[in-house]
């Protein structure tokens, strides 16, 4: 005997994932329309996990939205016009996801900052100021932003959608990578952050994990313009002493540690850093905690990574050394001369 249309919209589970699925707000009216007259019609199974697997399949949901689904989690999937389609990644400054714009259909990344990151007016003020910014750079080997506002107490960045991986994740995958494969990293690196200084702009956080390789083999630099939300007004401040600071400390220059104002020259010695530790396997400042690494960088030089390293090539060695001089004044004047040094090693 053939179901009803009524028996199957009050029988069994998929009306409630159904209701969950509406109060998501991912689909449109007409969209969500023609999925509950599939349902009726019998098109899917009635058992929840069988109909969410459907809906994936078919490309209705994605795997992520389903998992959510199915543990009653619909809200937060939208910011503004964008839909959340998977969880990138998570950090001290909040969480990355791939999102689709419901109208233009383009994907992106979207950046939600963490609300304890932003505490108090003055934060917020500086995240305008830096994305007005951020959203005028327009280089191959950056992360471009497309858009940001603040939803509640959310601040969020929407940014260009690239598949790849960090440096970071490569190097906790793998190990320590090849030298020239970083002195060809770090060259494009120092391209971009050659294009951001020209706005005015200083990255202050430049680390492996801010560094993104694409699939293509280009790297593109993340997260410009965020690390002013964890600064005071001329010191640095941090937000734990295992969060934030952690991260932050093993890349940052002398000056920036002494709470001095920095320059673009800062982010060479933290890309001098970032060289240093995916090629020797060790931070240039190995200290038991964050406060003896801290204070390391600022009253000593770091160990020769020849000692880790005793095969790399002198030439490498010497732009490395002069990257990561104490002072300010004995290293590169600019990025763009960073990375012709750089270029010419490979």
């Amino acid at each position: 005997m053939a179901t009803s249309e009524s028996s199957r919209s009050t029988e069994g589970v998929p009306p409630d994932l159904l209701r969950v699925i509406r109060a998501s707000g991912i689909l449109s009216d007409r969209q969500f329309a023609d999925l509950k007259a599939k349902v009726l019609r019998g098109d899917y199974p009635i058992d929840p996990v069988e109909l969410a697997e459907h809906l994936v399949r078919d490309g209705i949901l994605t795997r992520y939205q389903a998992g959510r689904f199915l543990k009653n989690k619909p809200h937060g999937l939208t910011v503004e016009r964008y839909v959340i389609l998977d969880k990138i990644g998570a950090g001290s400054m909040g969480r990355v996801y791939k999102a689709q714009h419901q109208l233009m259909g383009r994907t992106v990344a979207l950046k939600l900052i963490a609300p304890e990151v932003v505490a108090n007016q003055r934060a917020i003020a500086r995240f305008q100021r830096e994305m007005k910014l951020v959203g005028r750079l327009d280089h191959p080997n950056v992360v471009r932003a497309f858009d940001a506002g603040q939803v509640g107490q959310v601040l969020y960045i929407v940014m260009e959608y690239v598949p790849g991986q960090s440096l970071g994740q490569r190097f906790k995958a793998r190990g320590p990578l090849p030298p020239l494969d970083v002195v060809a990293y770090a060259a494009q690196a120092a391209l971009g952050l050659q294009h951001a200084h020209e706005q005015g702009i200083v990255h202050r956080d430049i680390k492996p994990s801010n560094l993104l390789l694409s699939r293509d083999g280009q790297i593109k630099i993340l997260d410009l313009g965020l690390a002013v939300l964890t600064e005071g007004d001329g010191q640095a401040t941090f937000a734990t002493a295992d969060g934030i600071a952690v991260g932050t400390i093993d890349y940052m220059s002398p000056e920036q540690a002494s709470g001095r104002d920095v320059d673009g020259r800062s982010d060479l010695y933290s890309l001098g850093c970032a060289m240093y530790h995916l090629i020797a396997g060790q931070l240039p400042f190995p200290g038991a905690t964050p406060v003896d690494r801290l204070g390391a960088r600022i009253n000593q030089r770091p160990t020769p990574i020849t000692e880790y390293r005793p095969d790399l090539p002198p030439s490498l060695v010497r732009v490395l050394d002069r990257l990561l001089a104490t002072r300010p004044q004995d290293r590169f004047a600019s990025a763009a001369e960073a990375a012709e040094a750089l270029r010419d090693l490979v």
